[in-house]
């Protein structure tokens, strides 16, 4: 997705900074450097306790601890005194004017749009913690470059490849055999392990998964349309929240209404959990378990409630299922990539409709179907809905610092 860098969160640095092994360093810490956050080129975690302060007006509740209001800050001792640290961000350029509520990440910036509303101040109670904490455990990096060279390769038709049976399909036949496909991995439940899922064993799940979404992306042709990077950019746009409806959806088949009732969810092909009691946090971070879960609270009561309930009384087929997944994907990709993403989207969509109309008039027998569609599109847009309040909660997540682990392809879990 193309985006334009905001003056507080350009990534480009000055060939003339100081520099070590790694890069140039940090001018607040001294450790290395992520690119210029709020004018001065800094680590993350100084642009982060530069966004908090202000965000959280906390510069006003700092007191030095030296009690002269020069104590040292550098890379062992930039927790010590938080208001010399924050003057020192001040005095070298870091202006309060130009913090917003959005990422600093290295290979690109998104400005948070004009009428995009700021979150709400209680959502921060499940985020309040002692700033000591971040004492705890060290920030750690997990480096996924092999695998985004492999999804890059899948979608780019370097391994893989397309199935030929696709070439004779309609677009909406080739989603629902790239549907299937990967449903036909899915183990019955007396086969399916329940279990407490540490959150590393969740990253796996979802690499796992991520690979699905690839390989369904690549058999269609109005995809293959799109360049290199545009592919890879789609794939980061679609690819969390199409996991988690699909797999919302085969709970649903699976468990009926002990889905909505117990929480019971098929996370993946071979485990199932009961959400909010099964996720362990506590490698990547020193919050309570609790505390984490209580972050994301609302939004998987609204998922089990506005999407797993509604479906349930659907019972969508495959055939529809693939129809709204296809439909989510153009539409979420196409509001963030615009230009050549929503033009080819927009058609995609067109032909889809004409193909579940020839569906239901043929193989369901059903002339009278407007009412179910507006019910099942109800449903795409309560997963659009809840996936943009996720994004926000990582956002929030992200300014304080909850979690210790970063990605070396920072966007990839947006949410």
């Amino acid at each position: 997705m193309s985006s334009v860098a905001s003056p507080s969160d350009c990534s480009s640095e000055s060939s003339t900074s100081p520099t070590t092994l790694n890069g140039p360093i940090c001018k607040i810490c001294g450790l290395t450097a992520h690119g210029l956050h709020f004018g001065v080129l800094t680590c993350r975690a100084c642009a982060a306790f530069f966004r908090r302060t202000v965000v959280m007006e906390r510069d006003k509740k700092y007191k030095c601890r030296g009690g002269e209001d020069r104590c040292a800050v550098s890379s062992t001792d930039r927790y010590q005194c938080r208001l010399c640290r924050f003057n020192k961000c001040v005095e070298l350029g870091m202006t309060p004017e130009n913090v917003q509520w959005n990422r600093d990440s290295i290979p690109t910036s998104r400005k948070r749009k004009e009428d995009e509303p700021i979150i709400p101040a209680n959502d921060l109670k499940a985020l309040s913690y002692p700033e000591s904490s971040l004492l705890g455990k060290p920030r750690t990096i997990m480096d996924i470059t092999i695998l985004a060279s492999k999804i890059k390769e899948i979608l780019n038709e370097k391994s893989g490849g397309i199935d030929a049976i696709t070439k004779k399909m309609n677009t909406l036949e080739i989603a629902d055999y790239g549907l299937k496909k990967w449903r036909n991995q899915q183990r019955s439940e007396e086969k399916m392990k329940l279990e407490v899922l540490p959150v590393r064993q969740m990253f796996a799940i979802f690499e796992k998964q991520m690979i699905v979404v690839a390989e369904w992306l690549i058999q269609q042709p109005d995809f293959r349309l799109l360049d290199a990077t545009e592919r890879w950019q789609f794939f980061k746009c679609v690819w969390n929240m199409w996991r988690r409806f699909e797999r919302f959806e085969m709970s649903v088949k699976m468990f009926g209404m002990k889905t909505v009732n117990e929480k019971k969810f098929a996370i993946s092909n071979e485990q199932v959990i009961n959400v909010g009691f099964h996720i362990d946090f506590t490698e990547i971070t020193d919050i309570p378990n609790e505390k984490v879960q209580q972050m994301f609270r609302d939004s998987m009561v609204k998922l089990f409630h506005e999407v797993a309930k509604p479906l349930f009384e659907l019972r969508p087929s495959s055939v529809e299922m693939a129809y709204m997944l296809t439909q989510m994907s153009w539409q979420v990709a196409g509001k963030q990539m615009q230009g050549k993403v929503v033009e080819i989207g927009e058609r995609v969509c067109d032909e889809m409709a004409n193909n579940l109309h020839s569906y239901y008039l043929k193989e369901e027998m059903r002339s009278n179907y407007a009412g179910r569609l507006v019910r099942l599109m109800s449903v795409v847009n309560a997963v659009k809905k809840i996936h943009m309040e996720r994004r926000k909660t990582m956002e929030l997540a992200r300014i304080f610092e909850v979690f210790k682990v970063e990605f070396s392809e920072p966007d990839i879990f947006d949410c």
